[in-house]
């Protein structure tokens, strides 16, 4: 369901399409170390997802199919760690089964399976680090295997990944049946030295070959400095705590499935692996929704040892969740009647809305004999109404999302020769993938003496920007190229069809 989800709209911006465009200004200019953007060195994040998409590239070609697939297939590979980890734990396989399902069921977890993003690659990198140190022996083999997870979740998204790999391997003598002892501490510290080197590898020579200023953003700015400093997505120490139901939806909804406090040793891992970290999280100052995927796997641990003790035959009907769904279907509906069509109305599609109900009734009537098939049923249930919503609700909206034709209209004038310049010093290389582009836009920041600056240097150019700030300055009718862009308009327009106030005469032309 989250490939349908991912595979049938267009990449969003300003995430998605950043993520893809660094990949392919890599791939264009043969730079297998050195994230790129718009022409400079990327050091948001470190390269495996690049990695995977360049890859994906070289076996299929160059292509739009291959980057959405892979928050899918890293979901489906956290699924599998998942079962084998509640295999580990001493669940019998009827019940482990369910730990997968339970993950599956989350609107988050499904929501996030099908962006092009670090958080589930990161979760799968982890899980598969974590369930070689849940039971028996720590043989060498185990740590290899550990340590090459813990390698790719560290290039994943960098030291992000300790927040919720370093409590687990704290807490080791509070959840696992049999102690590592020395050797097993021996491999364990071999383990966590492979991951960091593998991510040192990289990172040294992405450095070497970025610069002083990249190095310095890289090596330092990227993990300490946006520890308590962080300016983008700065928020106070409870931002998530608000979230945690729908974070948990629709499990919150199901009174069976609620967790309850550790009465077993193996139980404390899934507790330890979703307190801890929160509070880490918490005490960062920058602070995302998706920063917490991670944590999900443990909660979907704890959910399934929960039901677990529901008595096997007991009958259920999911009509919490259901109802759930007649909800949104409701305000769907509504939003697409009543709604303002330059907002909601025209994003939004009635029949699509129908639909829901339609399923959501489906639902409500269905009555499932047992709590693992009630399980089975709430994970295909989310999945579909996720889907529904995705690609019928909203199938209007993607359409103010996809930049295809301005990125087509750039790439002619690229191909021409035409300099381009973005209107705002904040360009995030939206457009450098969807059109190909092979040279970086010119930024400006959005200053009419940019601008100006801009026009007398290249008299023939072209500039890119939302309508709000052009369109005031526009003083030939029909010579922008006006497009959908974000839920507003984006202008691409000749420069010689721009004028400034009369106060800057030498940019008046």
């Amino acid at each position: 369901m989250s490939l349908a989800c991912a595979l049938f709209r267009p990449l969003m911006p300003i995430d998605e399409t950043r993520y893809v465009s660094v990949a392919w200004e890599m791939w264009h200019n043969h730079s297998l170390l050195l994230p790129l953007m718009n022409g400079e060195a990327y050091a948001d994040k470190p390269p495996l997802l690049f990695w995977l998409i360049q890859s994906g590239w070289t076996l299929f070609g160059v292509n739009d199919w291959w980057p959405k697939s892979i928050s899918p297939l890293a979901s489906l590979i956290a699924m599998i760690h998942l079962y084998r980890i509640a295999r580990r734990l001493g669940y019998a396989g009827s019940q482990a089964r369910l730990a997968p399902m339970v993950l599956g069921a989350m609107l988050m977890w499904n929501l996030y399976a099908g962006a092009l993003m670090f958080d589930i690659l990161l979760s799968a990198c982890l899980l598969g680090a974590i369930s070689p140190l849940i039971a028996g022996q720590f043989t060498s083999r185990k740590a290899i295997i550990s340590g090459l997870w813990l390698g790719l979740a560290l290039l994943a998204k960098g030291p992000a990944a300790f927040v919720t790999l370093t409590p687990i391997v704290l807490s080791i003598p509070l959840w696992r049946a049999s102690p590592l002892g020395g050797p097993g501490r021996r491999r364990l510290a071999f383990a966590l030295v492979l991951g960091i080197s593998m991510l040192l590898t990289w990172a040294l020579s992405a450095a070497w070959l970025g610069g002083a200023a990249y190095a310095r953003d890289l090596l330092w700015g990227q993990s300490v400095d946006r520890l308590q400093h962080a300016m983008a997505h700065a928020r106070p120490a409870w931002w998530y705590l608000p979230w945690l139901p729908l974070l948990t939806f629709p499990w919150s909804l199901w009174p069976a499935g609620w967790p309850r406090l550790p009465r077993q040793r193996h139980q404390r891992l899934a507790w330890i692996w979703l307190i801890a970290p929160l509070l880490v999280f918490s005490s960062i100052s920058g602070k995302q929704i998706h920063y917490l995927m991670p944590l999900l796997p443990a909660l979907a641990l704890l959910v399934m040892d929960r039901l677990g003790q529901v008595a096997p035959d007991k009958p259920f009907r999911l009509r919490s969740a259901a109802t759930a769904m007649m909800l949104l279907g409701v305000a769907a509906l509504g939003l697409a009647g009543f709604g303002r069509a330059e907002v909601v109305g025209s994003m939004i599609s009635p029949f699509g809305a129908l639909v829901l109900l339609a399923f959501a009734a489906i639902v409500w009537r269905q009555r499932w004999r047992s709590s693992a098939q009630a399980t089975r049923g709430l994970a295909l249930g989310t999945a579909v109404a996720t889907l529904i919503t995705a690609q019928l609700v909203l199938a209007p909206l993607w359409s103010h999302y996809d930049i295809g034709a301005p990125s087509r209209l750039l790439a002619r004038l690229e191909a021409s020769g035409v300099p381009v310049a973005f209107n705002g010093d904040n360009y995030q290389a939206t457009f450098q993938f969807a059109g190909r582009l092979e040279r970086p836009l010119v930024t400006l920041s959005g200053n009419p003496a940019d601008l100006c600056r801009f026009g007398q240097r290249s008299p023939t150019g072209w500039i890119v920007g939302r309508e709000r700030d052009l369109g005031p300055l526009i003083v030939q009718d029909g010579a922008a190229h006006v497009f959908d862009y974000r839920g507003g308009k984006l202008d691409i327009v000749p420069v010689t069809a721009l004028s400034f106030s009369p106060r800057r005469p030498a940019c008046d032309w």
